[in-house]
């Protein structure tokens, strides 16, 4: 008999195995109880509020300067007003063309609209009171502080604790990364990128997984998902794409084996619907496709990533959540990833399965090339834009993660429990508000420098003033890579600034809208047949500039000239004499960009382009340009161009706006086939004569009945859902209550 005994229930402890006895400690930690009372409450609501304070001071300068945007605001700024003067003239917003960039484009057509539409409703309540351009930075600037809240309410949603909804909260609007495009603010401040549609994306993402999600445990709420996923379809059709991933991922790790069968249905459902109430924008953007821009300079990251090795390299250091900053995010999300051994569940199983997934498809079209030809973007796919999915898996395990801190405190006597809890808010919250308040600061005093500068630069508003005064025409005002990128108001090109005022601008496309857009880059400004092509009658350049001797002084002031170019309008003769086939963009961008840089440019000799088309071409009869005809009584409008023409024989005429098969040419009253020529412009065949010719966007009536249906689907379902059950019940209890029948 031993003369120490160890006593039975501390033998069998010890003598299990060290990863058992590991998971005995951490099942005693699991059942700790999550303390609720005031202090602990106090606590996670200042951890939610904290942030939002923070960047309600840090980027108040967003909503109260409207000065001209540095990023692509520009873009979104002429989307809503475009948009709204469509509205104002009778047109249809969501098919409207827009005549200020990239020599013309039906940009709604091309792009995901209901952020646009949403500040345009937001002007009318408003009675224009605000302004266009004050109503979209507050909306941005109202979104910013609301995403904390939006994350913790879908956290709450998808049956997270309120310590690891609060905790992921807090750090949903303090992400940092090197400009990566992501979640994080640098996407959305005026010195970041200006992705506002990706700003709305962003929340109702994480709307739309919470719906789904309470729709594959529960089988309850499908329209509620059904509205969630449309309105993101409509906001960001790249974040629907992923979605679509995502979505499935939810159902995998979500749906229960015994209610597979009906979920299955219910989601089919869901897809069906969403894929009806959103037809009128996919279905017509994969219609358009051929004639939306794809930018063969963009650089190769967007469309590639970047791969393995580098990604998981930013990964391990911090760099897609830390960036600049002691790593506290990702140790917090290592530690959600450390607790699903502490506390299993469905939801936190979700939460790493959404990061790896995104994880794997962030690394790039190096693994997933031969899979993405395969999907409805294909070429268009942006891995680059990946992120942003990924950083909400890393969002939803973060909050895990704080949550095990929290447990972890929680096992110490209250007062040291609240201290610790304290402490581990300021070691999560504290570096990186320290390293926003430095990203931050510079932008507030980058805008109020710009700000003074934009309103003591009389001299420009009177070249601006100037420009609204002369007959319309377009205004080049330099490139980025000449001296147009020096021609600044503080930090803003006279480019951009012409943007928000509205002009029509041959420039740095924002973005590669359309067929013509990167041609711009190619502008000669030496060159006087440039600007007769691209319809340049006026230049916006600093005084002192030396210019070429064919542009006419207009105005002068201390810092800037005004000066005529040699262009003879909306319209030209040309001769047509080589008709050929393209089958895609990047092929027909080539061969117009050699075009553009050839000899035939200079001649008018113009290419009759059959596009997009495999068909091998009959050489037709050449025709010879009108040397001695005129063009004459010019009136434009943003969707409408009519001039008279006037040749002794039959001829080409080329339109000097982007083609679009939505245009309609009339010549005389009678409709004309149009055609593509070269570079991408609208070219008709007028006869001999003195002829008025009338060119006018027509929209198309696709997408209004597409929305009609889209519509009557959802509130007949609605209609249908709500009261059929009644109805079944109602009869079925009326069969229960019938007298039986008598018996013969």
């Amino acid at each position: 008999m031993s003369l120490n005994p160890v006593p039975a229930p501390q033998r069998r402890w010890f003598r299990l195995p060290y990863a058992a006895r590991v998971g005995s400690a951490w099942a005693r930690l699991t059942a700790v109880e999550l303390p609720r009372d005031r202090w602990r409450t106090a606590i996670l609501v200042a951890i939610v509020a904290i942030p939002i304070a923070f960047n309600a001071v840090s980027l108040w300068t967003e909503v109260t300067l409207a000065i001209p945007n540095v990023n692509d605001d520009a873009f979104h700024h002429l989307m809503v007003r475009s948009a709204s003067e469509a509205i104002a003239r009778g047109e249809n917003p969501l098919d409207s063309w827009g005549p200020e960039m990239d020599l013309g484009a039906p940009r709604f057509l091309f792009y995901q609209n209901l952020p646009a539409l949403f500040v345009i409703a937001l002007d009318r309540l408003t009675f224009g009171l605000v302004g266009l351009m004050n109503l979209l930075n507050i909306t941005r600037y109202v979104l910013m502080l609301a995403l904390p809240l939006t994350v913790y309410w879908s956290m709450r949603r998808l049956e997270f604790t309120a310590i690891a909804a609060a905790g992921a909260a807090a750090a949903s609007s303090l992400l940092s990364t090197e400009g990566l495009y992501g979640i994080e603010y640098d996407s959305f401040v005026w010195r970041g990128w200006g992705m506002f549609t990706q700003l709305v994306a962003i929340h109702l993402s994480f709307i739309t997984i919470a719906c789904l999600w309470h729709l594959a445990r529960t089988g309850r709420g499908l329209v509620r998902a059904v509205v969630a996923a449309s309105a993101l379809v409509v906001s960001h059709l790249l974040y629907a794409e992923m979605m679509v991933i995502t979505g499935t991922v939810v159902f995998l790790v979500g749906v229960q084996p015994r209610d597979l069968p009906r979920r299955v249905w219910q989601f089919a459902l869901a897809g069906l619907l969403i894929g009806v109430v959103t037809s009128y924008l996919w279905l017509t953007f994969l219609l358009n496709r051929p004639y939306i821009g794809e930018s063969p300079y963009d650089a190769s990251f967007k469309l590639d990533a970047f791969g393995v090795r580098t990604t998981l390299g930013w990964l391990v250091r911090g760099q897609l959540f830390d960036n600049n900053r002691l790593p506290v995010f990702t140790a917090a999300i290592a530690l959600g990833i450390a607790s699903l051994l502490l506390v299993r569940q469905r939801q936190r199983f979700l939460a790493l399965a959404l990061f790896l997934v995104w994880l794997a498809l962030y690394c790039g079209r190096s693994i997933w090339g031969p899979v993405a030809d395969h999907v409805p973007s294909g070429s268009m796919l942006l891995f680059h834009r990946f992120i942003g999915s990924f950083q909400i898996g890393g969002i939803l395990l973060l909050g895990m993660g704080f949550e095990a801190i929290w447990r972890v405190v929680s096992l110490l006597p209250r007062r040291a429990a609240l201290l610790g809890g304290l402490a581990a808010c300021a070691l999560l919250l504290a570096p990186a508000i320290i390293e926003r308040h430095g990203y931050y600061e510079p932008n507030a005093r980058w805008m109020r420098e710009t700000a003074a500068a934009y309103e003591s630069d009389v001299e420009a508003r009177a070249i601006i003033d100037t420009l609204r005064s002369l007959p319309p025409g377009r205004v080049y005002a330099g490139l980025r890579s000449n001296w147009g990128e020096s021609m600044r108001i503080d930090q803003v090109p006279m480019y951009r600034v012409l943007v928000q005022e509205g002009l029509e601008i041959v420039s740095v496309p924002l973005p590669s809208i359309n067929l013509n857009s990167d041609l711009q880059f190619h502008f000669n400004d030496r060159d006087p047949v440039y600007y007769e092509l691209f319809d340049v009658r006026y230049v916006f350049a600093p005084r002192g500039l030396v210019l070429p001797d064919f542009l006419t002084p207009l105005a002068t002031t201390p810092r800037y000239a005004l000066y005529r170019a040699p262009s003879s309008g909306a319209a030209m003769f040309a001769s047509s004499t080589v008709r050929r086939s393209m089958p895609d963009k990047f092929a027909l961008f080539y061969a117009n960009r050699e075009w553009l840089l050839g000899a035939s440019m200079p001649a008018r000799a113009f290419i009759r382009w059959d596009y997009p088309s495999l068909d091998q071409l009959v050489p037709g009869a050449a025709v010879p340009r009108c040397t001695n005809g005129t063009i004459a009584n010019e009136q434009r409008e943003p969707a409408r161009v009519a001039f008279d023409t006037s040749c002794p024989t039959g001829s080409t005429v080329v339109i000097k706006t982007t083609y679009h098969p939505n245009w309609r040419v009339t010549v005389d009253g009678v409709e004309r086939t149009t055609f593509m020529a070269s570079p991408s412009f609208i070219g008709v065949d007028v006869p001999a004569g003195d002829h008025r010719v009338i060119a006018e966007y027509h929209s198309s009536s696709l997408r209004t009945v597409l929305i009609a249906i889209g519509i009557a689907s959802l509130v007949v379902f609605v209609v249908v859902r709500r009261y059929a059950p009644r109805v079944w019940r109602r009869r079925a209890a009326a069969r229960t209550d019938a007298p039986p029948a008598p018996v013969e």
